[in-house]
């Protein structure tokens, strides 16, 4: 393998090769997913399924992903609810524990994320990047 085809540049690079198994359709969302997975879901998959990269033993990868962000959404609507700061049974005031699920989803987005190629950096190294891609598939991105 050349140096060029290691760094990303070069025809493997450019040309990566759909899984032999690859889905062809978008399946349905699991039946467990609540609104918020289901939505990321809908989102992700035609992307994935487009590319050609996710095989039937891949589909975990995407529903942990899909879950994580439920998780990130969920921790987030506690804290605009609740406040960033409350009180414990002791009438302390602490940090709202909901940032610490907050920055575990965050971190397990962001490794799934890079396992399914869906960050700008894992299609890059994969050689996924189309030509006109606006970057708007960013599954970390705030809507």
């Amino acid at each position: 393998m050349s140096c060029s085809t290691r760094l990303g540049v070069g025809p493997l690079a450019r040309d990566p090769k759909p899984v032999a198994d690859a889905i062809r359709a978008v399946p349905k969302p699991p039946a467990h997913f609540g609104p918020s997975a289901r939505a990321e879901w809908k989102r992700i998959m035609p992307v994935l399924v487009k590319r050609r990269v996710l095989s039937p033993a891949d589909l975990h990868a995407a529903e942990r992903f899909c879950e994580a962000a439920s998780d990130i959404a969920d921790a987030r609507e506690a804290i605009a609810q609740q406040g960033g700061y409350i009180e414990n049974r002791l009438g302390e005031t602490k940090r709202h524990p909901a940032f610490t699920t907050l920055r575990e989803a965050t971190a397990n987005s962001k490794m799934w994320a890079s396992e399914l190629g869906l960050t700008p950096k894992s299609r890059n190294k994969a050689g996924a990047t189309e030509d006109g891609d606006d970057g708007n598939d960013n599954p970390l991105a705030v809507n």
